[in-house]
């Protein structure tokens, strides 16, 4: 009887400790989870705030991995061709390819003019920041550039010209000065 009492107490006792260790086991989890939430918003955080000072400083480039006219048909394109540059109140839209020459010299079209009509804003909420400015390039004519970039960098720059047609770029915003771009002749 001894003997039964005692395995009795012991069983009990046992599945209290594994209740606990379990309560324990599923708080850390939830502990461990919480942290990486935290950690990965402070992330975000100061990806977003980066992109910010680099867009607001007028110094990138948008170093495009496909272009996508307004049919929605999309091309995979070599970005240090392909690419919108911002430079203070001068910017570069070009299209480029390694295949053949072409009117710039690398196979596109190379659009070099003065920034007009900038507007900027961001959105602290969803992170990303959309960019309108108008390009008045004296040869080639003016060119409106709708660009929405989010915290990361990833960009889409959608630019319209005097004629009818869109161009989009796709690709990622990098600082003017770690940008390996290569510009072509602007006739």
């Amino acid at each position: 009887m001894k003997v039964l009492f005692f395995l009795t107490m012991c069983l009990l006792i046992g599945n209290g400790l594994i209740a606990q260790d379990s309560k324990s086991t599923k708080e850390s989890r939830k502990e461990a989870s919480q942290k990486k939430k935290e950690e990965k918003a402070a992330k975000i955080e100061d990806a977003y705030k980066l992109m910010d000072t680099i867009l607001t400083g007028r110094k990138f480039v948008l170093e495009a991995h496909q272009l996508r006219n307004k049919q929605g048909a999309q091309i995979n394109v070599t970005p240090n061709l392909n690419f919108v540059s911002v430079d203070s109140m001068r910017a570069v839209i070009q299209i480029g390819s390694n295949e053949r020459a072409g009117y710039n010299g690398i196979g596109g079209i190379t659009v070099d003019g003065k920034v007009s009509n900038w507007k900027f804003s961001k959105n602290d909420k969803g992170k990303n920041f959309d960019i309108f400015m108008t390009i008045q390039s004296s040869i080639q004519g003016i060119f409106d550039v709708n660009m929405t970039v989010d915290y990361s960098g990833y960009a889409d720059a959608s630019i319209t010209g005097m004629r009818s047609g869109r161009l989009t770029f796709s690709g990622v915003i990098v600082p003017r000065e770690d940008s390996s771009i290569f510009k072509g002749q602007s006739h």
